[in-house]
């Protein structure tokens, strides 16, 4: 766990940012719904129907990307925040999956490839002591700081708070 816990926190600030950028992408489809074809490789189409859901999806997303980034730098924020986003790039993994055999498909293979690197990292995120969020407490002066030890003291427990 050490390692695990070691690279997390080594890497957590930058990934956070680029994932967030990254995920901020689809604000273009809530800008411009025809920008799709050409961002998914020409072979995803859209009707008119679907627009407002595809602007819906294109905002939805951004806001994940933006809270990612936010994250970055507020790390109260962190455990809500990659929550949230896992389990919607969970989903959007599991629809390319469960879609392949369509011929649209290929046209979220990048997505398909960045939301899966999102999940993985996640998944070293949550196992790690960075994705639990009792690791969070306010410190004297009522600062949120990272809980960093558990130790033992006259046969109780007490933590430690950090900087």
């Amino acid at each position: 766990m050490k390692t695990v816990d070691a690279f997390v926190a080594a890497t957590i600030r930058w990934f956070l940012i680029v994932a967030g950028v990254v995920t901020c992408m689809p604000l273009l489809f809530a800008i411009d719904a025809k920008l799709i074809r050409p961002m998914l490789g020409g072979l995803v189409d859209y009707t008119p129907a679907s627009v407002p859901a595809l602007r819906h999806w294109g905002i939805m997303i951004f806001g994940i990307g933006a809270l990612m980034v936010v994250a970055a730098f507020r790390p109260w924020l962190r455990f809500e925040t990659m929550l949230f986003s896992t389990v919607e790039k969970a989903f959007m993994v599991y629809l390319f999956l469960s879609n392949l055999g369509q011929p649209w498909a290929k046209g979220y293979l990048f997505p398909f490839l960045v939301d899966s690197t999102i999940v993985a990292y996640s998944i070293l995120y949550f196992i790690g002591d960075h994705g639990r969020p009792e690791q969070w407490a306010r410190d004297k002066q009522g600062h949120l700081r990272r809980l960093t030890a558990v130790t033992e003291k006259r046969g109780t427990r007490g933590r430690h708070l950090s900087a």
